[in-house]
């Protein structure tokens, strides 16, 4: 085992000591998704498009880790250590392909998750988009600092998904990967000062915080989904059905965070859990299940909050 695994091992322990019974759920989960996953190699006809996207998804993890200084210069070896990373984290979801006529995919996926380490650049955080706080109030430090952070990516998958809204799956795909992005605005918890800012009870604080990240996806996502459905009217269902799959994701997020809130503390542990729910939120069938984890977490969060802002 190498020390990253090694590291991420011991993450992952703490993170399951954690979970509790909840566990079961992600086990059952994610198994639920190797399966479909395992049922479209069989078939053949969409294993390219899953290998393209768990790519795309590591690739999202490779740009938004912060642990990339660390690795490259304190790490033997960092490619090979973060290539085996990548492997590991989408074998479940991968290695049923080599029993079937997709067999080829495998390769494929190695091939590319062997380019992924490559690109260990960072962009240098500048001071941009001084004034946002003029468009987005200042207690939503969240879409500020997340915004400033990835706002290539944010911007450019947008404005593709607006110049494509006439195609039928591609905007929606695209809109997925953002709400990816939106739910990495949640990895870091704030101070304690900042958490008690409003004097709010547990119920409260969780409560404004997702009515104000929902209201937010709808005002960015409402218009394209619009545009889809009236270029694509077969899409009806499944536009409709979008929506609540992303605030559910987004809900997921935020509950999942506060779950474990501890001030100031980088959750990067909890991007295990939220890949594997982000997969069921792109199934329009299992849109139930990022909701009845967001309902779960939402009692579990206010449960932790509770020591916080009732002292």
């Amino acid at each position: 085992m190498t020390l990253l695994l090694f590291i991420r091992w011991k993450q992952l322990q703490r993170e399951i000591n954690g979970l509790g019974l909840y566990l079961l759920v992600f086990i059952g989960l994610a198994g639920y998704i190797a399966f479909a996953f395992f049922k479209q190699y069989q078939q053949g006809q969409n294993a390219i498009y899953i290998v393209i996207g768990i790519t795309l998804v590591c690739t999202g993890l490779q740009f938004y880790r912060t642990d990339k200084r660390f690795v490259y210069k304190h790490l033997n070896n960092p490619r090979f250590q973060i290539f085996l990373e990548y492997v590991v984290l989408t074998f479940p979801f991968s290695i049923s392909c080599i029993i079937t006529k997709s067999w080829y995919c495998y390769p494929v996926l190695l091939i590319l998750l062997l380019c992924i380490p490559l690109f260990k650049f960072q962009f240098a955080h500048k001071a941009i988009f001084k004034n946002l706080s003029s468009i987005i109030p200042a207690n939503n430090f969240e879409w500020i600092s997340g915004f400033r952070r990835n706002y290539l990516s944010f911007i450019s998958l947008y404005l593709v998904a607006a110049a494509f809204c006439w195609v039928r799956i591609l905007p929606l795909f695209l809109l997925w990967l953002l709400t990816i992005t939106i739910s990495s605005f949640h990895n870091e918890c704030e101070s304690i000062q900042v958490l008690r800012e409003n004097n709010r009870s547990p119920g409260k604080y969780l409560s404004g915080k997702l009515r104000i990240n929902i209201m937010y996806i709808l005002i960015l996502y409402t218009p394209l989904i619009t545009l889809n459905t009236i270029f694509n009217t077969d899409f009806l269902l499944i536009n409709l059905l979008f929506i609540p799959m992303q605030i559910s994701l987004v809900c997921f997020a935020i509950c999942l965070k506060y779950s474990y809130y501890k001030p100031n503390k980088n959750q990067i542990g909890n991007n295990i859990p939220l890949a594997i729910v982000a997969l069921a939120s792109a199934v329009p069938y299992l849109l139930p299940v990022p909701a009845i984890l967001s309902f779960t977490y939402f009692y579990k969060a206010t449960h932790n909050l509770t020591q916080y802002l009732n002292d």
